[in-house]
């Protein structure tokens, strides 16, 4: 689906505009491949602690571009949290989330080909997964419970693809071994707990779904108003070994379905 406006609409100084915004996606795209991804490389090898910086601001910038601003609602943890669950509605929910933690995903294979994204993908840690093969599963749930114990925050969008944020789609509990791996495993500090996420876009077009191409998409932001990007943090769920891994994930959903049911509040923007 494509939000792009009429050519016959748009005024030069608009067309300027958009065109200008769109040399500086490629721009920052390649400034960041050329030299920010071997910088990254260094700091994930050095000085793991500071691999945050470069994503958040790579996220801030991006998202400035295509006019998405981000709005953090409800409790937002001051730690980082150890695993986010959120609705899935656009490709900017990625660098929204990426604005407050450096985090880790999960992403289908086909990302992984993908030319510059799949470089970035793997700087964040990415796991890859894929959905053809269950046999997969267990083998990334291990990948994803591994970031974690070191630390790691990761994000999981259980319905495994985007929706057009009307409503919501059944959460998968597949990947929520990942959470009973980890709680399995004995480790220093407090036990797991879990962070639902509610993301919600004040604009329709914000919405990517299905196989719908990503640059008319992009080009559509870009054309469009700004748009805000709703980040409500639910009340988190601690997670033990024997918990049942459906019954977390049906919560989760039913946490982040009230949260989406209240009318915006105002919060202060991000990014």
């Amino acid at each position: 689906m494509s939000y792009l406006i009429p050519r016959s609409r748009l005024s030069p100084l608009f067309e300027a505009g958009v065109v200008c915004r769109a040399a500086g996606i490629f721009l920052m795209l390649g400034i960041s491949l050329v030299l920010g991804a071997p910088l990254q490389w260094l700091i994930l090898r050095l000085e793991p602690r500071l691999s945050h910086a470069l994503p958040r601001l790579f996220n801030r910038l991006l998202l400035r571009l295509v006019k998405v601003r981000v709005a953090v609602h409800g409790a937002r943890p001051q730690a980082v949290p150890r695993l986010i669950v959120a609705n899935h509605v656009s490709w900017t929910d990625v660098p929204a989330l990426g604005t407050l933690y450096s985090i880790c995903f999960l992403a289908k294979r086909e990302v992984s080909t993908w030319p510059i994204v799949a470089s970035f993908a793997r700087l964040q840690r990415t796991v890859f997964i894929d959905r053809d093969k269950r046999s997969t599963i267990p083998r990334a749930n291990a990948a994803m419970a591994e970031r974690m114990l070191e630390g790691a925050c990761v994000a999981l969008f259980p319905e495994g693809t985007t929706y057009d944020g009307s409503a919501l789609g059944p959460f998968h509990s597949s990947h929520f071994g990942a959470a009973a791996a980890l709680a399995a495993v004995r480790f220093d500090g407090p036990g797991l707990r879990i962070h639902p996420v509610a993301i919600r876009y004040s604009s329709p077009a914000a919405a990517w779904c299905g196989d719908a191409s990503l640059l008319p998409h992009v080009l559509g932001l870009i054309g469009g108003p700004p748009i805000t990007c709703d980040l409500i943090f639910c009340a988190p769920l601690d997670f033990e070994a024997a918990a049942d891994r459906k019954a977390v994930a049906e919560e989760c959903r039913a946490r982040i379905a009230a949260a989406l049911a209240h009318e915006p509040i105002s919060a202060p923007l991000r990014g």
